[in-house]
């Protein structure tokens, strides 16, 4: 009854080339300050700070390859329903984050 599920491809695609030092540094300073923020989120009983997180990882992945691949490692971990929601959730993104963020789909 139950079928396999079909294969996802990776979450976040590989880096091209390598990016300038300038954005990797925004990156790791924008990731910082969505930890801090979900954080505050965690602290705070009005906000929740699992969307700040979720931006934290995606622009740490923006920022180093080793953290891109450890990001779709541990996506690859999670029950394939949770993967599926996940991608309609970020599909609901403008197109230009998620170009930006080079979410699987939207990779040139």
């Amino acid at each position: 009854m139950d079928q396999p599920p079909d294969e996802l491809p990776d979450l976040l695609t590989p880096h091209g080339r390598s990016r300038p030092l300038w954005v990797r540094a925004l990156c790791l300073a924008g990731a910082f300050v969505f930890f801090v923020l979900g954080l505050a989120g965690w602290l705070i009983p009005v906000v929740t700070g699992i969307p700040f997180y979720l931006v934290a990882i995606a622009l740490l992945g923006m920022a180093s390859d080793r953290a891109l691949m450890a990001t779709n490692r541990l996506e690859r971990k999670l029950p394939h329903r949770w993967r599926v929601e996940l991608r309609r959730v970020l599909g609901k993104l403008p197109r230009t984050v998620r170009r930006h963020a080079r979410l699987h789909g939207d990779a040139e």
